[in-house]
């Protein structure tokens, strides 16, 4: 489903924190700290250097069950008058069920491993020491509850960026149709985005927005696909353990339809 947002804590993305400096704590027991672990594969990834990769899904949660997962003309999720009055974003939510439906090859040549939990490709062109870019399973209310004010409470699955090493850039395509109600409507893409420490304590909560998309007379009640671009760096440990999921807000009415993510590690 999808969820309504508002910001909180920053105007614009001016004020991100992706700031160098920022501390990386080692836990003092008798395990390795993830911390530690993050600077092992630093290590390795500076041997290995230059080995990017990307996964795709297809998962959104709310696709038609009972017409393959496949939207129909002039059916979709609603961004309503509420939402605009509210000046919210909506964050798309990934779906394991949906996931194990759609995410298939559809090519025989070449062979892809039956595992399915990685993505369309099903891990054969993700980074070097990346096991997964997605989580289906991640359930936000399970892990913080669902009184907070993050953006992410009611969520379902996300952008994983745990096997991810400092210096990598997380690059992502969301593809997405857009129907709309009103003429003169202007629209945000965005990752709806959470830094948090090593303790999975959420630290900061923004929207990682692209250039927005404009629709002028002529076209309401008609559908436009998008394939938006968002990128970031992660050059941190609270960029590394991050929440992200893509996000739209409107100025007016509109309809999505939510359709794919590609997401690009690039080193």
């Amino acid at each position: 489903m999808a969820l309504q947002r508002t910001i909180t804590g920053v105007s614009d993305d001016s004020q991100l924190p992706f700031d160098d400096n920022e501390g990386v704590s080692i836990i003092s027991n008798n395990n390795i700290s993830r911390s530690a672990q993050r600077d092992k594969r630093y290590e390795s990834f500076l041997e290995d250097k230059g080995k990017s990769g990307y996964s795709h899904t297809g998962a959104f949660a709310g696709k038609p069950v009972d017409a393959n997962y496949v939207w129909e003309a002039g059916t979709g999720i609603q961004y309503s008058q509420a939402d605009v009055d509210n000046g919210i974003f909506k964050v798309f939510s990934l779906d394991n069920d949906i996931h194990l439906q759609v995410d298939n090859p559809y090519w025989s040549v070449p062979s892809t491993p039956a595992e399915n939990a990685t993505g369309l490709f099903r891990g054969t062109n993700l980074p070097e020491g990346v096991e997964t870019l997605f989580d289906y399973n991640f359930n936000f209310d399970n892990k913080y509850g669902n009184t907070g004010n993050t953006g992410f409470e009611g969520s379902t699955g996300r952008i994983k960026l745990n096997d991810c090493v400092f210096g990598d850039q997380l690059r992502v395509r969301f593809d997405f149709n857009v129907i709309p109600q009103i003429a003169n409507t202007t629209i945000e893409p965005a990752l709806w985005y959470s830094n948090r420490n090593d303790n999975d304590d959420i630290t900061f909560t923004f929207p990682l927005t692209t250039s927005p998309v404009f629709y002028g007379t002529g076209t309401v009640g008609n559908t436009y696909l998008n394939r938006v671009e968002v990128s970031a760096w992660l050059t941190s440990n609270e960029d590394i353990n991050a929440l992200t999921l893509p996000a739209i807000k409107s100025d007016n009415p509109i309809i999505i339809q939510p359709l794919g993510l590609l997401v690009t590690i690039l080193r």
